[in-house]
């Protein structure tokens, strides 16, 4: 089921541009597919304090939006797109010395596609010197192969290892999203080096692997993997909850974002009073995401701004991004 409560509903409109029709009649007639537009609700060109909708044209038809009482948005959030990057760590062999043993260990979190970090699997890479230890790199290049090896047993789907002159660097690689099957959850890990020196009476760490520096992964904003769990969360509240629970008898619906796009998102957090009996107030969001090729394209997401402004006043909307 594609809902996450019985209170809080979202829906989504998503273009790549912005019509130049002013009300629903000529928006219907003659605006072009993935155009959207924001118009009153009564059909109207938009004007201050209006009831409004936004609109989505589509290449079978349209969609809409329900009505937004302009009396009754809370507020209006701008998210510029910003890309996903993920977590790395970067060690260095400091030294090499004789008869010991490296270790590079990588601490897998949601190892099995779990959702707590209590569930993990430590995936390690060893090299021992003997008499004569070589160089760093010769070190590093060992551990590099020895964890990868350990990792193509796993699919080789999680991180990629690699080294230049004794310094290793490991990074979470990108998770793809499937549609109300996998997320595409970011890769969670730590990663420590050790050495032990093998003549030593009592084993423990040399620390001959250090930590040189960490970057955190980031989720980016409006990125395309967002925008297909979204669509496909919306579009459960909107037409069929208990998608592929049925099939093959199932009630399809047409997916408009795309992993490979990226998105600005516009959010506009509103309520309807008693929409349900035990509801006081139906808290809603509406969300509009608009395709960003690049900096230039801004500009259509600030044509929507433009459009919210007209009906809710300058006051209540963010301001323009850059587009230059």
């Amino acid at each position: 089921m594609s809902v996450f409560g019985p209170k809080q509903v979202e829906e989504l409109i998503v273009g790549n541009a912005v019509a130049a029709e002013t009300t629903i009649a000529t928006f219907l007639a003659s605006a072009s597919d993935q155009e959207i537009k924001v118009l009153s609700a009564d059909g109207t060109a938009p004007a201050l304090g209006d009831d409004f909708k936004v609109l989505q044209k589509t290449a079978s038809g349209y969609e809409f939006s329900d009505v937004v009482k302009a009396d009754k948005v809370k507020k209006v959030i701008l998210k510029e797109y910003a890309a996903e990057t993920q977590k790395s760590v970067v060690l260095t062999v400091g030294s090499a010395v004789a008869n010991t043993t490296y270790v590079v260990e990588v601490r897998l979190y949601n190892d099995g596609g779990t959702l707590s970090p209590e569930n993990f699997a430590v995936i390690s890479g060893y090299w021992k010197t003997g008499a004569t230890p070589g160089s760093v790199t010769d070190i590093a290049d060992g551990l590099v192969a020895s964890i990868n090896a350990n990792l193509s047993l796993r699919g080789g789907k999680e991180l990629t290892v690699s080294n230049v002159a004794g310094v290793i660097t490991i990074t979470g690689q990108y998770q793809n999203v499937v549609p109300g099957k996998i997320i595409g959850k970011q890769i969670e890990f730590d990663a420590v080096g050790k050495s032990f020196d093998e003549t030593a009476v009592v084993l423990q760490n040399g620390g001959l692997i250090t930590t040189t520096s960490t970057t955190a992964a980031y989720p980016g904003a409006g990125t395309g993997k967002y925008a297909v769990n979204l669509e496909w969360f919306t579009k459960g509240y909107k037409y069929e909850v208990y998608r592929q629970t049925g099939y093959p008898a199932d009630f399809p619906y047409t997916q408009y974002t795309n992993e490979a796009s990226n998105y600005n998102a516009i959010h506009i957090k509103y309520f309807d009073d008693r929409d349900d009996p035990s509801v006081e107030k139906q808290d809603k969001v509406l969300t509009i995401l608009v395709v960003r090729t690049d900096l230039a394209s801004n500009a259509n997401t600030n044509a929507v701004l433009a459009d919210l402004r007209t009906v809710l006043g300058s006051g209540a909307v963010p301001g323009d991004l850059d587009i230059v």
